[in-house]
């Protein structure tokens, strides 16, 4: 099996969900990606408005907005460090990386004595596989607050991707010594175990991890990886088996829990995984698509069609949404969503989409499907039309006129009744023997 160990304790830079507090607060939050630095300048009323109003845009993901508002910060107070810190988070979420590390750099300049502003820049510059860097900058940050298990946390994690095991262990058993609960570096502590050929000491670690947080998907992806190494594979599958539960778009739980099957000689379970990663393969290919082509319905609805096979019908129904905001006049996305609705036997929103598909778009496809909703409502002359036009000539549009002449018999209307059971047996031979 291919070793996909979960790391924990990274965060993101992302700024949606940050707080400013003015040049010149006090109060600093205790998590990097929440920081609202202490700036050395004395903050106007002005500067502070600008930062709220910067952080409304970035709520609103008004990226832009927000750009030009911290841009305007800046500029009415180029000493405000609270500035240069959000301004550079968003550049980092944006990709530009030299303007990101740029503002960073100027607002430590600017509160040199700030531990979070140091975390952060070495988080960055960890993204930036300028590993070296990133250590120097979570140990100043340590050394300004000794008590900062984040940094110690994120250093260990620096350290052990060059592979120093002890200086790692030592920063996350440093970090739990100030947060006995901090359940990302129990759960790296339990891969530097695991890593240092200790197997029962990282399973031990990554139990107490699940009991602080049993929803921790890390924790039980690398216990459900140990538990295999130690061929324990019915304990491993429940693992990944959780792990699916709680992100079961990740095709990796679905491939280690494939082999915990193979080992166990469950190969129908083994093939039902196979299959599912299939299918998350292609719905990721979709996804990208979508992604790079918001202006084609098309694709969302060959998305949406994927998704509806793969019984993920609510997220389908948003995929043909965002078809129809792409191109209200695409026919196709509601005789697809049309489809969904007979299957769910809900008619009247089917046909309801059939007719609106045809009025943009008429084709074979719309009537066939809005013939098939007339049928279950026992509307035969309606579903006759629509199968005519939608030129079909099977079983259903057989019985359909079977249907039809029962009807006309029982108005009396025999010769009439007799040309529509013929018909039917014109299009289905074999009901003329059922007869």
């Amino acid at each position: 099996m291919r070793r996909q160990f979960r790391f924990a304790g990274f965060v993101c830079l992302g700024l949606s969900g940050l707080a400013l507090s003015g040049c010149g607060s006090s109060e600093t939050s205790t998590t990097p990606e929440k920081a609202a630095t202490s700036a050395k300048s004395s903050a106007s009323k002005e500067v502070t408005a600008l930062l709220d109003k910067a952080v409304a845009s970035l709520q609103q993901r008004q990226w832009q907005p927000a750009l030009q508002t911290l841009n305007d910060a800046i500029k009415l107070d180029p000493k405000c460090s609270d500035a240069f810190f959000h301004r550079a988070s968003l550049l980092a979420d944006a990709g530009q990386a030299v303007a990101a590390l740029n503002d960073f750099t100027q607002a430590i300049d600017l509160s040199p004595e700030d531990s979070k502003l140091r975390h952060t820049r070495g988080f960055f510059l960890m993204t930036q596989q300028r590993v070296d860097l990133a250590i120097a900058d979570f140990t100043k940050a340590i050394e300004l607050n000794p008590k900062y298990s984040q940094a110690l946390n994120n250093r260990g994690l620096a350290l052990l991707s060059k592979g120093d095991l002890k200086q790692a262990m030592a920063d996350f058993e440093q970090a739990l010594s100030v947060d006995p609960k901090y359940v990302e570096a129990m759960i790296n502590r339990g891969f530097t175990h695991y890593r240092d050929g200790k197997p029962k000491q990282a399973l031990a670690d990554y139990t107490q991890a699940l009991k602080l947080n049993a929803d921790n998907v890390s924790a039980l992806n690398n216990r459900g990886l140990a538990y295999f190494d130690l061929k324990d594979y019915e304990k491993a599958a429940a693992d990944f088996s959780q792990a699916i539960n709680r992100d079961r778009y990740n095709s990796k739980f679905y491939l280690e829990r494939r082999e915990c099957w193979l080992k166990l000689g469950r190969d129908e379970e083994a093939q039902a995984d196979a299959v599912k990663v299939a299918w998350l393969n292609k719905f990721n290919e979709l996804n990208r698509t979508v992604s790079n082509n918001p202006k084609a319905p098309g694709k969302f609805v060959e998305l949406a069609e994927h998704l509806i096979a793969g019984g993920e019908q609510k997220v389908a129904l948003a995929s043909y949404d965002a078809a129809i905001k792409a191109n209200q006049d695409y026919g196709r996305s509601y005789s697809s969503r049309a489809a969904y609705w007979l299957s769910q036997e809900d008619y009247d929103k089917a046909i309801a989409d059939c007719t609106r598909a045809l009025k943009s778009e008429p084709h074979f496809e719309a009537y066939s499907i809005r013939g098939d909703a007339y049928y279950q409502k026992g509307n035969f002359v309606a579903a006759i039309a629509d199968y005519s036009k939608a030129k079909r000539f099977d079983l259903q549009v057989a019985k359909a006129y079977l249907h039809r002449a029962k009807e006309l018999r029982a108005d009396g209307q025999t010769s009439e009744a007799a040309e529509y059971i013929e018909r039917a047996y014109e299009i289905e031979p074999s009901l003329r023997k059922s007869e």
